[in-house]
């Protein structure tokens, strides 16, 4: 149809209008439309690793290792801080982390054999392993009410075990630390060092100088007489007479009768700042302005007899070594690493070698010092 003037009729804007509805409508539908795509894509679509996951260092620089132990030659177990227990198959070049059930710190390791070990810690923890490691168990023991940390686990032959800690804590396992059994009272001590030298004849070492002896496998144990009102912390014999017992403030004490009876001996001797590092061995062979001795007052946590060199060797804070003569006459001292102040918890001398834990790991061999690292 046409118009009077022969023009065609106007444009319809209804059309126009109804487009311009759409459009409005799809804007207003697109960022909801693009909430609900990331929604579906936070929902159902995992990430997937890209790359190969960075392993932590087996040993890092951050660690505490309490104990160690070395069930055969080339073989270690350190175990510490957060549950962490670590293993080298060759004399420490190499470490594999192993997979415990607790988190609380060890304090300290001990194994029967390459099998089969025992680790003890804060909160009256225990875990054993019968498979080298591959896993490890919490089993239950004796608790007290007040405190539990466990400080020392020792082992002996056909699967016996001891342990000492806090409030007392005395705990023997005959079944290769599957079962544990008080075998004290409670007490408002602590027994820093349990040590075996044979089926029968055994010491403890304690808070405030205390020690105890017994001849009967621990069925009945005897205090002993101490020269020493500050606490000991660890005790070795090296045969049936001779013992040395060491403790905080630099403390030695020695036995040549089987632990019946202890002398106080005099603190080991060390260079002064400056002085020669033979003086503290053989002062008088020493120039006058060379013989400047100090005596090593650090606290000593942990001593060994070494078989191999014939000596006694000990431990402590601030990187201190002390070692003694046979007869435990003659005791010098120096530190482990000049350039590193790190203490030390424990010692072991086995298969030649002496290894220490503490805030750094390693060997110790001659005055050399060869750190453990991962690799």
């Amino acid at each position: 149809m046409e118009t009077e003037l022969g023009q065609p009729p106007p444009p319809r804007r209804e059309h126009a209008g109804g487009t311009a509805k759409l459009i409005k409508l799809g804007l207003s539908i697109i960022p909801w439309l693009i909430i609900a795509a990331l929604l579906w894509v936070a929902l159902f679509i995992k990430p997937q690793p890209v790359g190969i996951t960075v392993q932590p260092p087996s040993i890092e620089h951050t660690d505490s290792f309490y104990g160690i132990t070395s069930p055969a030659k080339g073989v270690l177990w350190i175990a510490g801080n957060k549950g962490k227990i670590v293993r080298s198959e060759d004399d420490g070049l190499n470490w594999a982390s192993q997979k415990t059930p607790t988190l609380q710190h060890l304090q300290d390791i001990a194994s029967w054999d390459i099998k089969r070990a025992v680790a003890v810690g804060n909160k009256g923890v225990v875990i054993i392993t019968s498979d080298g490691g591959a896993t490890w168990t919490e089993v239950p023991a004796p608790l007290s009410t007040v405190s539990n940390k466990l400080l020392r686990v020792k082992t002996l032959p056909e699967g016996r075990a001891w342990a000492v800690g806090e409030m007392g804590a005395l705990l023997e396992s005959v079944d290769y630390g599957h079962t544990w059994q008080r075998r004290r009272g409670e007490e408002d001590a602590a027994w820093n060092d349990v040590l075996f030298l044979d089926a029968s004849n055994g010491w403890l070492m304690g808070e405030a100088g205390r020690m105890m002896r017994t001849s009967d496998g621990g069925k009945n144990w005897e205090s002993v007489s101490s020269p020493v009102k500050i606490s000991l912390m660890a005790v070795a014999f090296r045969d049936a007479a001779n013992g040395v017992a060491v403790g905080l403030e630099g403390s030695l004490l020695a036995t040549h009768d089987g632990g019946k009876t202890w002398v106080l001996l005099s603190r080991a001797k060390r260079p002064a700042v400056g002085a020669s590092p033979e003086a503290a061995v053989k002062p008088s062979a020493m120039p006058t302005k060379q013989r400047v001795v100090e005596e090593a007052s650090e606290h000593l946590f942990d001593v060994a007899w070494d078989e191999a060199q014939q000596i006694w060797f000990a431990v402590g804070n601030q990187g201190i070594w002390v070692r003694g003569s046979k007869n435990a006459d003659i005791w010098e001292a120096g530190r482990i690493n000049p350039r590193d102040m790190a203490w030390h918890t424990r010692v072991i001398a086995t298969n030649g070698h002496t290894y220490l834990a503490g805030a750094s790991v390693g060997e110790w061999n001659e005055r050399a010092w060869r750190a453990f690292t991962s690799k």
